[in-house]
């Protein structure tokens, strides 16, 4: 487990760290450690994932969690780090041996998947390939 340091405030601060942000639970206000995760902590759950099988976002993010000692994970960090991985994997296809292999956390099927770049086709293309 990656030593991943709490921070008092985020500002400036570079990933990955651990803020105690305020959360409401059943209307009080109370503290939530919440890990923003670096890209290479993404990365690596992502290609912790076996090939031909397939996980989520939602998943990575609470295995991160809770491999990191957080109760949650930043969904939009994480969103955006898989958003430029994707990117990385589609820009260096077919020649990106080393790239990460998104299509096993998304699902062509939902609207996210149109947002990043190569969309649902390239996933399902991956996903197919891999299941060969």
């Amino acid at each position: 487990m990656t030593r991943v340091p709490v921070v008092a405030s985020p500002e400036g601060r570079a990933l990955p760290f651990i803020f105690h942000k305020p959360h409401s639970v059943a209307g009080v206000i109370t503290p939530q450690a919440m890990l923003y995760p670096s890209r290479d902590m993404v990365a690596d759950a992502i290609r912790a994932v076996p090939r031909g099988s397939t996980s989520s976002v939602a998943a990575i993010r609470a295995e991160l969690a809770q491999n990191h000692g957080a109760e949650s994970t930043c969904p939009v960090t994480t969103q955006r780090l898989v958003a430029e991985l994707a990117e990385a994997a589609v820009n260096g296809w077919p020649a990106a041996g080393g790239a990460v292999p998104v299509w096993r956390v998304i699902d062509p099927d939902r609207p996210s998947a149109r947002n990043l770049v190569g969309g649902p086709d390239f996933i399902r293309a991956r996903q197919h390939e891999e299941r060969q």
